[in-house]
């Protein structure tokens, strides 16, 4: 499989933030004394009702640098970074425990006004989110011009990739660097499932315009909401530079089940149909779903 042009432990030093000794000290003894008083959820402890911790083995600087990066140009309502720093080789993120339930939780119940109020808020923040602007020459990375993750991807070289300086490195990583015309059709793929993976190579390999700044997992448990409200976006750690199709592509895919999430989505994102089928080709031979 293809590297992109530049190595992962070339990555931009990404700076820690608020990185003090006092807290430091503060958030490890929290860690050992408060957190016992509240259920963790995955990567994140609670270690007080404002503030938890953001700790496991995936957890990167880039996400801090990230939520900061959108607090800073965006009014997009994002958990307040209250420290980042690494100890002992990893990393913590100390932030704000925003209050308010992922959005699924009770939408049945929920009025139909009050459905279309939340979706609605949704919109002007994508766009917003979409409207950020790159630097000049930036390709296929993380808001700091670095390495990418996501979960979901293959990773036989381990959990980060990228970064790719254009779209195209970009997709050629995605399907393992298989140039369609230089090899004859596998025994185990008809020549229908053959020709779908040639239209998606010329696609993949065609213009594009220029990445789109993208969250990347707009999971609805992402989504927290207060009454009639949304308060935050949360989980920013798939994010980055992306092409402008992969905020639906990967929304649209990854609850493949949740079909009426799926039917939801073009309300506040706008579609992107072929470049859907697109992708559910590529990950049919090359993702994870």
């Amino acid at each position: 499989m293809p590297t992109s042009t530049r190595r992962l432990d070339a990555d931009p030093e990404i700076p820690a933030i608020n990185n003090t000794r006092l807290r430091r000290f503060l958030t490890l003894l929290a860690l050992k004394t408060t957190a016992r008083l509240f259920r963790r959820q995955g990567a994140c402890i609670p270690i007080s009702k404002r503030l938890l911790v953001k700790s496991d083995s995936f957890v990167h600087l880039a996400e801090a640098a990230t939520m900061k990066f959108i607090a800073d140009n965006t009014t997009i309502p994002v958990p307040k970074v209250w420290c980042s720093f690494t100890h002992n080789g990893r990393v913590y993120i100390v932030m704000e425990r925003i209050q308010g339930d992922p959005i699924p939780r009770g939408w049945g119940s929920r009025s139909k006004v009050s459905q279309e109020k939340l979706l609605a808020q949704l919109k002007p923040m994508i766009q917003e989110l979409r409207s950020l602007q790159p630097r000049p020459g930036s390709g296929v990375e993380s808001c700091t011009g670095g390495s990418l993750f996501d979960c979901r991807m293959p990773r036989p070289n381990g959990r980060r990739f990228g970064p790719f300086k254009t779209i195209q490195e970009f997709h050629l990583w995605l399907r393992g660097g298989l140039q369609p015309s230089e090899v004859e059709i596998p025994k185990l793929a008809t020549q229908e499932d053959w020709d779908d993976v040639k239209d998606m190579a010329n696609k993949q390999d065609g213009p594009w315009p220029r990445p789109v700044f993208t969250h990347g997992d707009l999971n609805p448990t992402n989504i927290l909401v207060r009454g009639d409200e949304v308060v935050g976006i949360i989980d920013w750690e798939f994010s980055g530079w992306y092409p402008h199709y992969w905020e639906y592509t990967s929304a649209w895919c990854t609850h493949i089940l949740l079909t009426e999430w799926q039917d939801l989505l073009s309300i506040f994102l706008e579609p992107f149909p072929e470049e859907l089928r697109m992708e559910r080709t590529r990950q049919r031979w090359w993702g994870e779903f």
